[in-house]
């Protein structure tokens, strides 16, 4: 018998013996499947991880031919109700078509079996060492997952490997992304909770870190992925409804950010405690979206001995200045807060307005103590600062015109 007549011989069998106990998971045409949700994402890792396919396949080819569907080479795909199941093809799903003999494996290649050669579908097979061909892996996913359920409500193959029609090798990039999940499932079609196919925690929540990353919501669903931004705008997706993030995460995680046991450093940085008092008088909406003045900033200036309303005790300590003797006292060291404004009055003026200052070094006429902040050397160069402006001298002294007189 010649290629063409085993080849036309094969047609045959496979035509009349399959179509009689081809299963209900039949494949459906791919013009009548509805087209894929365009969301420019493939399969996630973490869902479904690498697989090893050392194969050669043509599921093109073989979905072209009378009477092979799905079911034809994965019967147990009609009744799986387990992600963990394999429905690979089998040797007995395999044989009506192709000749396959186990028991002259040395002469078991297409050049003397053109249909039923080991090396026709598995790569590695070599007449020499024909045991030891290499092992197909294929990782269980990360889901639930039930084919049963899927064909009994009579959704077809293609609905959910949408590609596989027009492919060789049917890898894990036809296997069914999240966006061709919720064409059916959604609210009023099929069970829409995440729970119903993503793997869960002991309480409830969604299973989100696997070996290889972190879960993440998809780039189409309505706001909820986390990328750089999302530190920011989770805000307006809490307040829009909170019950989503609780899918995966506790209340805990809101609040050990939210009360600063844990800081986000892209919210602010590590000295950031010196100098934010200058941005919450610049942006007080913004620093009210997170924190609240009446609780938040009163608390902590109270706690940390800075608020009027501190406790003796908490003045006492000194948390951010030392002690009189020290940082406001005669003489005058490095230590001196003199010095240290000089050297870096942004750190004083997060905290202290230009009135603080006044209080002590204004003149006793304007009501201040009468400190002046002068160094010896300031007359020779107190004229030019007074023609560039005069409203600091105006702030502490009392007599303007004296000071004309005195700096010229």
């Amino acid at each position: 018998m010649t290629l063409s007549a085993r080849w036309i011989r094969a047609l045959l069998v496979s035509a009349l013996t399959l179509a009689a106990t081809a299963g209900a998971l039949v494949a459906q045409p791919r013009a009548a499947a509805p087209p894929p949700v365009a969301s420019g994402e493939g399969p996630s890792h973490l869902i479904y991880p690498t697989q090893r396919l050392p194969l050669r396949f043509q599921h093109a080819r073989h979905l072209a031919m009378p009477g092979v569907t799905c079911a034809s080479c994965h019967p147990a795909a009609t009744t799986s109700a387990r992600v963990e199941d394999s429905l690979l093809p089998t040797e007995a799903s395999c044989a009506p078509c192709h000749a396959i003999d186990r028991g002259h494996p040395m002469s078991a290649s297409t050049a003397t079996n053109p249909l039923g050669g080991c090396d026709l579908c598995h790569e590695g097979w070599r007449p020499e060492s024909p045991l030891r061909v290499a092992r197909v892996v294929i990782p269980t996913a990360n889901l639930r997952f039930s084919h049963a359920r899927h064909a009994a409500q009579g959704v077809a193959c293609e609905r959910c490997h949408a590609n596989v029609r027009g492919v060789g090798l049917a890898t894990r990039l036809e296997l069914p992304t999240m966006a061709s999940c919720v064409t059916c499932h959604r609210p009023g079609g099929a069970p829409d909770r995440c729970a119903a196919c993503h793997l869960t925690e002991p309480d409830g929540r969604l299973r989100t870190r696997f070996g290889d990353g972190w879960m993440n919501p998809p780039r189409w669903m309505n706001g909820l992925h986390h990328d750089a931004d999302f530190w920011f705008t989770h805000r307006a997706s809490a307040a829009q409804d909170g019950s989503r993030c609780a899918v995966c995460h506790t209340e805990g995680e809101c609040a050990a950010c939210h009360d600063g046991r844990v800081r986000d450093r892209r919210t602010h940085p590590n000295d950031y405690v010196t100098m934010h008092a200058v941005d919450a008088r610049m942006n007080s909406d913004r620093c009210g979206s997170c924190h609240r003045a009446s609780n938040f900033c009163v608390a902590c200036h109270q706690r940390a001995g800075v608020a009027a309303s501190s406790s003796t005790l908490s003045r006492a300590l000194g948390r951010f200045h030392p002690p009189a003797a020290v940082w406001t006292n005669a003489p005058v060291t490095l230590r001196h807060h003199g010095a240290e404004a000089r050297r870096a009055m942004r750190t004083c003026t997060s905290c202290h307005s230009e009135q603080d200052c006044v209080t002590c070094h204004a003149t006793l006429g304007r009501g201040g103590g009468g400190f002046s902040p002068h160094p010896p050397s300031f007359l020779a160069r107190c004229g030019a600062l007074m023609r560039a402006s005069e409203r600091p001298c105006a702030l502490c002294h009392d007599d303007l015109d004296a000071v004309r007189a005195r700096c010229r």
